[in-house]
């Protein structure tokens, strides 16, 4: 199995911004995009040994501000869209499955949302970030700021604040991105991932990548999900698979059941033998349904 891109560019946008992306896989296969968490990056997906075995062509995407696309401050979740418009008329995919995992999700949803008649499959994993579409089960006073602070100063420049006060915390992960992750908070059936070397690499370089340019790309996400999305989850009008793992202390599975009463067309699957990571243990099943 290769560890590497078959490539590894950047596309110009029409606003002379450029996104960066790789593809796994086939380059000829039917086409996945793949929308990393948060912190993340392009660089790493995990079980790429099922994406070559389907012949897939796998396309994994840096947000604006994440590993090497440019950034842009005040952007939102719905505008993720035409960026994605853009990307796949560059690389000349019509259709194409979309799949968000963890702080990818929200990105998924809106792809979903803005061009349906695209998608061969929609496809959310483990993520608590989606269930700020409807408000977050518990909001802590840390998002009670960040609302008033972006009410007060704007979008764009509320994220430019919020990037001096994480500063410190990029350096550290820029220097130690195994520190993202404390392993005693692992779920039992996720410790395969951290205990191969090969996808423990991986999961290091991804988060080294996500902070080249500092907190910025993580910062415009996690304001993204306090300021006005641009659709609601109402809108998609697609059938929406959502998975969560049933041994995932990161996200309550009451937040992706809150999701399943706001999407109008989703089946809900629950992984008993795995955590926040399921998707590496079940990308087989996640792949076959974003080409479904």
């Amino acid at each position: 199995m290769s560890t590497q891109p078959i490539r590894d560019a950047t596309v110009q946008l029409r606003d002379g911004r450029a996104l960066a992306y790789c593809e796994w896989g086939r380059a000829e296969g039917p086409a996945v995009l793949a929308f990393h968490g948060s912190p993340g990056s392009r660089v790493w997906w995990p079980a790429l040994q099922h994406t070559e075995a389907a012949g897939v062509r796998l396309v994994t995407v840096d947000r604006p501000g994440c590993g090497n696309s440019d950034p842009l401050p005040g952007r939102t979740i719905g505008g993720w869209a035409g960026d994605v418009a853009e990307l796949t008329e560059a690389l000349g995919i019509d259709r194409f499955g979309v799949v968000g995992w963890s702080g990818g999700a929200p990105y998924a949803v809106s792809v979903a949302a803005a061009m349906p008649d695209r998608l061969t499959g929609t496809c959310i994993c483990s993520s608590a970030s989606i269930a700020y579409a409807v408000g977050p089960t518990a909001p802590d006073e840390e998002d009670a700021r960040l609302v008033e602070l972006i009410e007060t100063v704007g979008h764009a420049e509320a994220t430019l604040r919020y990037v001096e006060d994480n500063r410190a915390w990029a350096e550290g992960l820029l220097k130690d991105p195994a520190s993202l992750t404390e392993l005693d908070e692992v779920a039992e059936g996720d410790r395969w991932l951290f205990d191969d070397p090969v996808e423990a690499k991986g999961l290091n370089d991804m988060t080294r990548e996500a902070v080249r340019q500092g907190a910025i790309g993580a910062c415009s996400d996690w304001i993204g999900l306090l300021a006005p999305w641009g659709f609601s989850l109402g809108d998609i009008e697609t059938d929406v698979r959502l998975w969560h793992g049933g041994q995932d202390t990161w996200v309550d599975r009451n937040d992706f059941e809150r999701i399943a009463t706001e999407i109008p067309h989703n089946t809900l699957t629950v992984w008993p033998d795995a955590g926040h990571f399921g998707i590496a243990k079940h990308w087989s099943d996640v792949l076959e349904t974003a080409l479904a």
